[in-house]
């Protein structure tokens, strides 16, 4: 045959353009399998995978299911050891990366072992093959067959291998409700897919056959005997001895077999999850938390003994909070003593839950008190006195005891309660109210206008959650920053200024002055701690729930201790046990390193050191007895003393009682001070007030208390204009109580004169 000048022989032209036919066939092939719509393949892509919630160093606190309710988890293929991926090709299709989908030797193979068998012996089926019938399962038969073999060329033209293995690594069905590598892991040996190794990959990796037969968990012997045939069949040169010792990892012990899935701080994961959206498509499959594993479980130790011994005391459960100021992190998060208990409700979450938080808002309100131009210095009367008008309230310190003129910084540090609501009914409830809100109190925003001037002593509902986070504005130096749950995550965007830097440095110094603490609390061991570190408690006015508040300079720590019935609690169980586990905990987290040297709670620049009276709080004078220093901003330093004089100690006209019925020295001034016309008052009972008789006592053993101030001695004392008797040294006297309405008038001898009405019931 003669070659054409210039051309190529005929033979090989017609080798050419065979090569060019077969190549365009192929082309047009994948070209049509890549434009034939595939709608399943993108559902299946996009199904619901488990939501795994890490703590803020990786380790694994809980893991949950997918949105249909099966364990399966994702992970990236470089995620997972190329040793492992390396074993489930060889079990599963060994030429994965050199067939288009369908692998035509497996399919030769496959069908020789049939026909000498006499029966089906062997599958034909490669990886992408097994995915196309994840993806759309088919009926059985050849039709099937071939199906799943066009679905499966239909996959490797839209997808990579890479994309082909991940999916299917991460779909693998593995019976008892689980499916994929990752989550079937998790669940036989307690590791995530980075952590498993050649031996456990192979006691898995011929599971998905026959699940009853070869899951170590179900049959630990066939397991290791099928890996055995594996690693022989392949020179894997795994050990029996070491599959045997990982297949016992898994052996199920009974009926109530628990797979190895980590169950660590319920409440919070269970949070966390409700706020991404688990089993809904979450946009990420693992979360690192900002939770630290080592505290929370020191924190629900110290919760545990604390409560084993209070049973008898109906305090049958608590909850811990504990974040980093400068962050707001959470680092430890306990809604109830155990998720499993039962019997008192501890699925509960005790951290968002809302209830009474007694004497824990007092630091607001006067935080609120001193921006609004109270001083730490300034005078509060701690004395009986009746609030409200008709719908009277009585408060009454814990201790039932009256301390008379005290400074804002001791009725705050002793938390006293008459202070307070004094302070209350000066601001406003309304006031208080907006500024709780403003400080992150979503419960009191609910319940805006249904509080009286006990919301000072903590009758309104907050939860702890809420406590926490307004509590941590004080270290904080008045700024309010959200709580943080995800650890990369960052919230600046929602911190703001709600109270002043010098509102914030005196909180914090009240209630880390141990000093200003004894008269109401002694010398509170359990608030020691080797660090400068505040804290408030308060027991709800019913005892049913006890309340401890902690904060250093980095972390604030919040507990709740009672129970979920609302029971009152038995006995004098104090708040100084909640107060304890925060105490501890604060010493825990402390040991954290830290970028920045600590340090003590430095008065500001713009107060000044004063020295005051230590009983009227006024700058001190030449004849105050005790001095104290106190930090005042240059523009609020009070006069001098006026208390203290030469000719002896004069108190204001209404402490006239609390003098005379508690033997103290000194006496008290006229009402309208000195050089003036005396005027007169009748501090209780209060005009409009009205009393009812108990039916089970006399008449006549029953009776109302009458105080007064700025009159003279044995000034008369008249009941609808009848003389009743006259006051005693300390302005008082006794009433008697009969039904109807009413109007006691005091009068003295140089003409003043008050009245008010009353009504007995």
């Amino acid at each position: 045959m003669k070659k054409k000048e210039g051309g190529f022989p005929q033979k090989k032209r017609k080798w050419l353009w065979g090569l060019i036919l077969g190549a365009g066939c192929i082309l047009g092939v994948r070209g049509g399998l890549a434009l034939w719509p595939y709608p399943e393949l993108d559902l299946f892509r996009n199904r619901s995978y488990g939501l795994v919630v890490q703590d803020r160093k990786g380790l694994t606190l809980r893991v949950f299911p997918a949105g249909d309710g099966v364990r399966r988890e994702w992970a990236d293929l470089e995620e997972i050891p190329p040793g492992v991926v390396r074993i489930f090709l060889r079990a599963e299709d060994r030429r994965f990366y050199l067939h288009p989908g369908v692998d035509p030797l497996a399919v030769l193979g496959s069908a020789l072992r049939n026909l000498r068998a006499g029966r089906v012996v062997s599958g034909a089926s490669t990886i992408t093959m097994q995915l196309a019938r994840l993806i759309r399962p088919r009926p059985g038969g050849l039709r099937g067959k071939l199906r799943e073999a066009g679905d499966a060329l239909r996959l490797e033209v839209r997808l990579s291998k890479k994309e082909i293995l991940e999916l299917w690594l991460n779909n693998l069905p593995f019976g008892s409700n689980i499916e994929g590598l990752p989550a079937m892991g998790r669940a036989r040996f307690g590791r995530p897919a980075a952590a498993l190794d050649e031996t456990r990959a192979a006691l898995l990796a011929m599971t998905p056959r026959r699940p009853q037969r070869y899951d170590p968990a179900a049959n630990p012997e066939g397991a290791v005997t099928a890996a055995l045939a594996l690693s022989a069949r392949y020179g894997l040169g795994l050990r029996e001895a070491a599959l045997r010792e990982a297949a016992g990892e898994a052996v199920q012990t009974g009926p109530g077999f628990v797979e190895k899935a980590p169950f660590f701080a319920p409440h919070f994961t269970g949070y966390v999850a409700a706020s991404l959206g688990a089993g809904d498509s979450p946009p990420r499959h693992v979360v690192r938390s900002t939770l630290d594993r080592g505290f929370q479980t020191y924190g629900e130790e110290l919760l545990q003994g604390a409560l084993s011994g209070l049973g008898d005391h109906r305090v049958t459960t608590g909850a811990i909070l504990a974040v980093e100021n400068d962050t707001g992190a959470i680092r430890v998060y306990v809604g109830s003593v155990s998720w499993f208990d039962e019997k008192n409700s501890g699925k509960i979450d005790g951290v968002r839950v809302v209830n009474q938080p007694g004497s824990c808002l007092k630091p607001f309100l006067y935080a609120l008190a001193l921006d609004s131009g109270f001083g730490p210095q300034d005078i509060l009367p701690d004395l009986p006195t009746v609030f409200g008008g008709g719908e009277a309230y009585i408060p009454s310190n814990f201790n039932r005891r009256f301390n008379g003129p005290v400074r804002l910084r001791v009725a705050l540090a002793s938390s006293l309660n008459i202070p307070a609501v004094y302070t209350v009914e000066c601001l406003g409830i309304e006031t208080f109210e907006d500024y709780l809100v403003s400080l992150g109190f979503d419960s009191i925003a609910a319940s805006r206008g249904a509080h009286g001037v006990g919301l000072a002593l903590g009758n309104g509902e907050v939860s702890l959650w809420e406590l926490v986070r307004a509590f941590s504005v004080f270290p904080r130096g008045g700024f309010f920053l959200p709580l943080k749950y995800i650890e990369e995550t960052e919230n600046d965007a929602g911190r703001r200024r709600v109270m002043s830097p010098y509102a914030a440095w005196v909180i914090s110094d009240v209630l880390s002055d141990r000093a200003s603490r004894f008269t109401g609390f002694g010398p509170a061991p359990a608030l020691a701690t080797p660090f400068p570190s505040m804290f408030k408690t308060g027991t709800a006015n019913q005892f049913q729930h006890i309340w401890a508040l902690g904060a250093s300079r980095r972390f604030t720590v919040g507990v709740w201790m009672g129970n979920f019935s609302g029971e009152t609690v038995i006995g004098r169980t104090g708040s100084s046990i909640p107060a304890r586990i925060a105490a501890e905990l604060l010493k825990a987290l402390e040991t954290e390193p830290s970028r920045e040297e600590p340090g003590e709670n430095a008065p500001p620049e713009f107060a000044a050191a004063v020295p005051i009276c230590a009983l009227s709080g006024m700058a001190a004078g030449p004849d105050c007895g005790g001095t104290l220093r106190e930090w005042i901003p240059p523009d609020r330093i009070p006069a001098p003393c006026t208390w203290h004089r030469r000719t002896g100690l004069v108190y204001p006209p209404e402490y006239q009682a609390w003098l005379e019925e508690r033997f103290r020295s000194g006496r008290a001034g006229d009402w309208s001070g000195p050089g003036e016309k005396s005027g007169a008052v009748i501090r209780l009972p209060v005009s409009g007030s009205v009393y009812y008789l108990d039916p089970a006592l006399p008449p006549e053993a029953q009776a109302l208390r009458l105080e007064t101030a700025g009159f003279s001695p044995e000034a008369s004392v008249y009941i609808d204009h009848v003389l009743q008797g006259s006051l005693n040294p300390a302005g008082v006297h006794t009433l008697p109580l009969f039904r109807g309405r009413h109007r006691v008038t005091v009068e003295d001898d140089t003409g003043a004169m008050a009245w008010v009405d009353f009504e007995v019931r």
